[in-house]
């Protein structure tokens, strides 16, 4: 398969790539695979016109599509950082209490903090004396607790990774049936991302499918309304096909099985023009 390797800008002046820089460098293909690369074969009008939608007519949509997704793709990433730094100044105020100093780099080492908070038992005497405990095992109970509340936000943390992947993959068997379908692309619509979780909680197991067909029904109405019109269209014009090409009924031929001759209207009895009236009703196309 060629590699093709992007070089969007994002965070250009007012929001938006430089459309002309992305038409330039929009891919470098691997050599030897006989394919050419997309520079070569890139027209300048459609590099232009390009360039005029997105820096015109379609700028704001495009910058909020970008945005979009880079918000959802780092949303996770600022999360913890906004722990981070709402749990650093408790952590240099503890590290000053027990002296512990920070590196060259401004970083509290975290594990010889906790080393010095381990040792100190005036943490714990209290309350192992209201529990009638020694210090050292209250100290030992604490860490196994740790250790616990850990382990929990671990499997937590798995289970919820398991119940994506198990949406992940009903979106690719949904693929089969509407082809369009795009797990990230809809993941931006909040509406989408509500019936999917909402689904998804009440146990049902084709939580995407449901949510895809709400949040796009009229599009798919529209599609399904449009295939029955083609199919409609189709059978009448077989049905019309087909009552031209059936042969003759007994008795109207005129002329001698395999040796057709023109019909001249001016020699027909009256019999056989009411035969042929009758014809004509039920739709059969009459030539001569």
């Amino acid at each position: 398969m060629p590699k093709l390797l992007f070089n969007l800008q994002l965070f250009g002046e007012e929001g938006s790539a430089d459309a002309g820089e992305f038409a330039g460098s929009i891919a470098e293909v691997s050599e030897g695979e006989g394919v050419a690369t997309t520079t070569e074969e890139q027209p300048v009008a459609q590099v232009d016109e390009w360039d005029t939608l997105i820096k015109g007519k379609y700028k704001e949509q495009y910058g909020k599509a970008i945005n979009d997704a880079v918000n959802k793709r780092f949303k996770h990433q600022k999360d913890l950082q906004g722990q981070i730094d709402a749990i650093d100044p408790i952590i240099r105020t503890i590290a000053q209490k027990y002296d512990v100093k920070a590196d060259a780099l401004g970083n509290i080492p975290i594990n010889v903090l906790q080393q010095k908070i381990d040792s100190d038992n005036s943490l714990y005497e209290q309350e192992a004396y209201e529990r009638g405990m020694s210090v050292e095992d209250l100290k030992t109970m604490k860490s196994l607790e740790r250790e616990n509340a850990q382990l929990r936000r671990a499997t937590q943390y798995t289970e919820e990774q398991r119940e994506w992947d198990a949406l992940v993959a009903q979106g690719e068997e949904l693929k089969q049936t509407y082809p369009a379908f795009d797990m990230d692309n809809e993941m931006l619509n909040p509406q989408f991302g509500k019936l999917l979780a909402t689904f998804q909680r009440s146990g049902f197991p084709n939580a995407v499918q449901i949510a895809y067909e709400t949040v796009h029904r009229d599009q798919i109405m529209g599609g399904a309304m449009q295939y029955a019109v083609e199919q409609t269209k189709q059978k009448i014009s077989n049905s019309i096909q087909s009552g031209m090409t059936r042969p003759q009924e007994n008795g109207t031929s005129q002329t001698a099985a395999g040796a057709p001759t023109a019909l001249d209207p001016s020699k027909l009895t009256r019999e056989e023009i009411a035969d042929i009236k009758r014809r004509a009703a039920r739709g059969e196309r009459i030539t001569f």
